[in-house]
């Protein structure tokens, strides 16, 4: 499935998982191309899953896994076979990829979809990760009550999200899904569900991946600018719009990971 293939409402779905437009995704592969982790904390992640009773073999479900770095950590470091979803196909193919040189291609599985239809058709899993992608399936709480059809009773949510500092407010619709600590607590445990562990990013931490993100993606960009200077508008706005929600992230949200079990 190729981008031009997509519905305009998954055109726009993909463009607003890389805080983008649609105009800008033919080139978004060059311009993240040095980048596997997207955002997501893989290591977070696995030292969670470790964390819980080992109970053979595993599955787990991971929605909008980009490059699957997520997935192939998970597989390379645990074992638990993994299926990852994302709706753009040239990720997909990399996390493919990836899957292959990590030596994981027998434990890994990524496919092209949707996760607003995935969602109601995979289920029975150990657990289910959304990580840094928490708006594409709606606000936290309708999240979660599509996130627990995926796991089986007694199985986890890992939810890699944010929420605002004390005092913080963002006036910018993108950011109307993050809310205060305690009810984004609220939100996520609003269908009975227990939270089992809670794993805080520190800002310094953010603040280093930001840094190199923007270095990898200003050297991208003056590079297609070199072939495509008709574009500079363009994407001299996608790299204004990164350093503008990377001093948002550092300054006025935290980042952090949730393991939720299903009730």
């Amino acid at each position: 499935m190729n981008f031009i293939e997509l519905t305009a409402k998954q055109q726009e779905q993909v463009a607003k998982g890389f805080d983008a437009t649609p105009e800008l995704i033919p080139f978004i592969p060059y311009l993240l191309q040095d980048l596997w982790e997207l955002g997501s904390s893989p290591k977070v992640i696995v030292d969670i899953l470790k964390s819980i009773e080992p109970l053979q073999p595993r599955r787990v479900l991971d929605l909008a896994c980009g490059k699957g770095a997520v997935s192939c950590r998970i597989a390379k470091e645990l074992g638990y076979h993994t299926l990852g979803i994302d709706l753009f196909k040239p990720f997909i193919i990399e996390a493919n990829l990836r899957a292959k040189e990590f030596g994981v291609a027998n434990l890994c599985n990524f496919e092209v979809g949707d996760i607003n239809t995935e969602v109601q058709t995979k289920n029975n899993f150990d657990f289910v990760i959304l990580a840094s992608a928490e708006s594409l399936l709606g606000n936290i709480d309708t999240a979660i009550q599509l996130l627990r059809q995926c796991v089986k009773s007694n199985g986890y949510i890992i939810y890699d999200g944010v929420f605002l500092k004390e005092g913080s407010v963002i006036n910018r619709p993108e950011y109307a899904i993050i809310r205060s600590y305690e009810e984004t607590i609220r939100l996520l445990t609003s269908h009975g569900d227990k939270i089992i562990m809670e794993v805080r990013i520190p800002v310094e931490e953010i603040k280093a991946i930001n840094d190199s993100y923007l270095v990898y993606i200003n050297n991208r960009t003056n590079e297609l600018l070199s072939k495509f200077p008709e574009k500079k508008e363009l994407l001299n706005g996608y790299v204004k719009r990164q350093e503008e929600e990377c001093k948002i992230i550092e300054s006025e949200i935290v980042g952090c990971v949730w393991c939720i079990e299903k009730r």
